[in-house]
């Protein structure tokens, strides 16, 4: 009895874990969702950006908040990601045909996570090296400056107010990463995870002694 409940609950401790194995975790990495108005046309020789700090590591896309005029344009946007508005190499360089930029909603650009952006700052901008009046996208904006950890850019340089957007970060668990994490933050709390790990200790073995004198106390009674 007792060896068929241990089986029992070590096979429900694997599937949990194996359930954890594969899942992905979407987590905003920075954002500023408030838009006062457009900025213009993105033609030739504009260049609409923003700085900003991702909170998290694995950042891998980002909506800008877009809109077409309603029309069908032909230029292509590029995007391009940054360390910072000074920097001359890019992180990301994205051509976004111009049926994928949205009209009056965000316009996602995703590229491969980041692992280590957690607490990094970052600058990203677009251009459209073929875009002329009536044939451009623009971007929704906000005049006020709402996001504190960065600020807008045009033609690279720092202006008052935001873009609207919304950086997102990815991380994907495996067992091994749940492990090294839960390893990590014993390391980083080896009393409390001592005594936790006590606790727990305790009560499997309460369990234990609880179901062996239940199944003993059935068996006499069967007798």
């Amino acid at each position: 009895m007792i060896v068929r409940r241990s089986i029992q609950w070590g096979l429900i401790l694997c599937l949990t874990l194996a359930s954890l194995t594969g899942c992905t975790l979407y987590q905003i990495a920075a954002q500023q969702e408030k838009a006062t108005g457009l900025w213009g046309e993105l033609v030739v020789g504009e260049a609409f950006g923003q700085s900003f700090v991702s909170t998290h590591d694995n950042l891998h896309r980002i909506d800008l908040a877009t809109a077409t005029y309603a029309r069908t344009n032909s230029a292509a946007v590029i995007f391009h990601l940054l360390d910072d508005p000074e920097a001359t190499r890019d992180i990301i360089s994205i051509t976004l045909p111009e049926p994928e930029i949205q009209n009056e909603r965000p316009t996602s650009i995703r590229f491969p996570p980041l692992p280590d952006s957690g607490g990094r700052s970052y600058y990203f901008y677009i251009e459209s090296p073929e875009g002329s009046p009536g044939d451009a996208i623009t971007v929704y904006a906000n005049a006020q400056d709402r996001y504190s950890a960065g600020t807008a850019y045009r033609n690279h340089q720092a202006v008052s107010g935001d873009l609207t957007f919304t950086a997102y970060s990815r991380e994907t668990f495996t067992f091994s990463r749940v492990l090294d994490d839960f390893l990590s933050r014993a390391a980083q709390d080896l009393l409390f995870f001592l005594c936790y790990g006590i606790l727990v200790l305790g009560l499997c073995v309460g369990l234990v002694f609880l179901i062996w004198r239940r199944a003993a106390s059935k068996k006499r009674s069967e007798l």
